[in-house]
């Protein structure tokens, strides 16, 4: 994939926030990340994260430990907060999500209807064509320590046309009350016990 121009913003709150409606999970075992290859809109066909649609009334933490634990049957008791990701002019409208990741349980996969569950290994997710294609310019950055991001796209069709990465405002809320979430580390990794 050819390097993209980040968008240039004169302001630094010059980017609108859409709807933050979805969390995104990357769930990892070694040096493997599950995939999802989805048979749904959107990014149908395509690898991807598990994750999904955040309920009324639930928080992104909660949402995000409700999907994976639908998508894979995994119960997780930690997540690590690594952002939020948000577009425009892509197949569905504008809008975000938030980004975590976190330690699989060694557990085997189940059939899910969301589309086929894969261990891969993360040179490949960083890096096929195969796999949505804002994981290529976000993806290894939430591997490294540090903290949060916002990483915004903008599309024409389904290619991305421009990109920005910038820190995340502190006004994002994960959790509906200030109590809900711990930040800890050089990375401000989110911890959540259930």
């Amino acid at each position: 994939m050819a390097a993209l121009p980040p968008l240039l913003l004169d302001e630094p709150d010059s980017m609108h926030l859409p709807d933050l409606r979805y969390t995104l999970c990357f769930l990892t075992r070694g040096n493997d990340i599950l995939m999802l290859k989805r048979n749904h809109p959107p990014n149908q066909g395509l690898w991807n994260g598990v994750g999904g649609k955040i309920g009324r009334g639930e928080s992104p933490v909660d949402a995000c430990l409700r999907e994976v634990w639908e998508e894979t049957g995994f119960r997780l008791s930690s997540l690590h907060f690594h952002g939020i990701l948000t577009w425009e002019g892509y197949e569905t409208p504008a809008g975000g999500l938030y980004i975590f990741s976190a330690s699989a349980p060694d557990r085997a996969l189940f059939t899910t209807a969301e589309g086929e569950l894969r261990w891969q290994p993360k040179a490949w997710v960083f890096s096929s064509p195969e796999v949505v294609d804002n994981i290529h310019i976000f993806g290894p950055t939430i591997y490294t320590p540090r903290a949060p991001r916002w990483w915004h796209f903008r599309y024409r069709g389904r290619a991305i046309e421009r990109w920005d990465e910038r820190s995340l405002p502190l006004w994002v809320r994960l959790g509906g009350h200030q109590a809900c979430c711990r930040f800890s580390g050089p990375g401000r990794d989110l911890s959540h016990s259930i």
